[in-house]
């Protein structure tokens, strides 16, 4: 089974993978090391919750009218109450952590505070929970053909309209969902 290391990749869900939650999830690879893996999904966006609003629950005081419009996103079924701010820029925001070289992710209120004022965060998404695997389970599911793989891009993380995100990314690996089989492996 291969070692390599997927931070900063995408997951494709393929379309035979049995568990209904990831059905067409585009996940991004915020952690990948000997422990597990950590991941957000950056395709499903919960029309019903306004980043604006969900700032205000926090007692945030929001200024820049575009937040009340941002929508967040499903993160993954892990601990959805818990909220992760994936963005562009360096790690300076207290608990940040650099993914590459220009994203990454952060759980403190000071980014929020930013994003509500409009000020020092480039793109972000808001993602309430996140997608975890166990050591060595994602090379499990990766060898039973559950996902595929694809380098991560800031288009497609941030600018891709989120319907569109799961068939562009495996467009970008040279995968027509129409002609692959469930049967992978088998002549």
């Amino acid at each position: 089974m291969s070692k390599a290391n997927l931070t900063h990749h995408f997951l494709i869900a393929a379309p035979e993978l049995p568990d209904p939650r990831f059905e067409q999830a585009l996940i991004y690879i915020c952690r990948h090391d000997a422990h597990g893996a950590l991941g957000l999904m950056v395709n499903r966006p919960l029309e019903q919750s306004r980043v604006g609003k969900l700032l205000e629950d926090l007692s945030i005081e929001v200024t820049d009218p575009q937040v009340m419009e941002d929508v967040a996103l499903e993160g993954g079924p892990m601990y959805p109450e818990v909220g992760f701010v994936l963005h562009t820029g360096q790690p300076e925001w207290a608990s940040s952590f650099a993914i590459s070289e220009n994203v990454c992710i952060t759980t403190s209120q000071d980014i929020l505070k930013r994003i509500a004022a409009g000020q020092g965060v480039g793109h972000y998404h808001l993602c309430l929970g996140h997608a975890s695997w166990a050591k060595d389970q994602l090379e499990r599911e990766l060898a039973s053909g559950d996902w595929l793989v694809c380098p991560a891009d800031l288009n497609l993380l941030f600018d891709t309209p989120f319907a569109e995100r799961w068939q562009i990314a495996a467009d970008k690996i040279g995968v027509n969902f129409d002609y692959l089989s469930s049967d992978i492996g088998h002549a």
